[in-house]
């Protein structure tokens, strides 16, 4: 008697770390996933507001005036950052572009206008925004700015490109949604069809539908939330390993991004362990006697 009630309890240890062990790798896989395409999406925005679009004054404009300028475009809602750039500043960096040969070819003169550049907030980043966005700076600076530099295929690609991204993160999201909501839940259903007539026992001596329920549904949100910790751990050594061998990994490394991530898997497997336990109880709980051995 003594044996077989170990040998009981053997069988329900192996089947709980058996469903930890499934649940964990589901996660890890899923949390892997989520942080790749929010790393990826993260260093399209980053892409996205490094654009810098050049406004060019005229000569006549002094820097005490292009500093006011400044202030004034940090105010607009559509600017991320501003900053003042000298004529001397931007030939210095035309040269580091184009070589020093370039003064041989304009006589040693700067043709470069001073400036002030901008970059705009994502929401703001695409071809529409900004042609309105030249229209009133044209239009709020008239007199004394030449020109509002900017490259329109730059802007037309990063949200065609994006879109691509969106598409394909929504296709393989949801596929890789629906391949882990169903090992997740086939993974519960086998280990609670072990306890099959733990459950009917229990009914047949009068406990009640709730009565049963709260112990597997506790035991699930234990099972989610361990699951969920150690998957966690493991997407985060996979991180550090990944950037050991690719360094520019480190640029999608964000700690904001990783704790998304990590509350992420956390709640989505407390959430399906709960769900999937709640549906196979119900599923037992209805089940015949006769039914018990099919």
């Amino acid at each position: 008697m003594e044996s077989h009630q170990k040998q009981a309890r053997k069988g329900l240890r192996t089947a709980y770390i058996s469903t930890i062990v499934g649940i964990v790798l589901v996660l890890t896989v899923l949390g892997i996933s989520s942080w790749v395409i929010l790393g990826v999406n993260h260093l399209n925005q980053q892409k996205k507001e490094e654009l810098e679009i050049d406004l060019f004054f005229k000569k006549s404009v002094n820097e005490v005036q292009l500093k006011l300028i400044e202030t004034e475009l940090m105010e607009k809602p559509y600017v991320a950052k501003a900053f003042y750039r000298s004529a001397d500043e931007a030939w210095e960096i035309t040269k580091e572009i184009v070589g020093d040969t370039a003064l041989a070819i304009i006589g040693g003169e700067n043709p470069i206008d001073q400036s002030v550049i901008i970059n705009l907030k994502n929401d703001y980043v695409n071809i529409d925004s900004m042609q309105q966005i030249e229209k009133e700076l044209l239009q709020q600076y008239e007199g004394i700015i030449n020109e509002v530099s900017y490259r329109e295929e730059a802007f037309k690609q990063v949200n065609i490109g994006m879109k691509k991204v969106v598409y394909f993160i929504l296709f393989f999201g949801l596929l890789l949604l629906i391949v882990a909501i169903g090992m997740i839940n086939n993974t519960i259903r086998l280990a609670l069809y072990s306890k099959r007539f733990t459950i009917k026992t229990m009914q047949l001596v009068g406990a009640t539908p709730r009565f049963i329920r709260r112990p597997f549904l506790w035991q699930a949100v234990g099972q989610g939330l361990l699951a969920g910790i150690i998957s966690g751990a493991m997407v985060f050594g996979f991180i550090l390993l990944i950037e050991q061998f690719m360094p520019s990994v480190i640029f999608m490394t964000d700690i904001k991004l990783f704790l998304i991530v990590l509350a992420g898997i956390i709640l989505f497997g407390i959430l399906i362990t709960v769900i999937s336990t709640s549906l196979a109880l119900r599923k037992y709980l209805r089940l015949k006697l006769d039914k018990l051995y099919g």
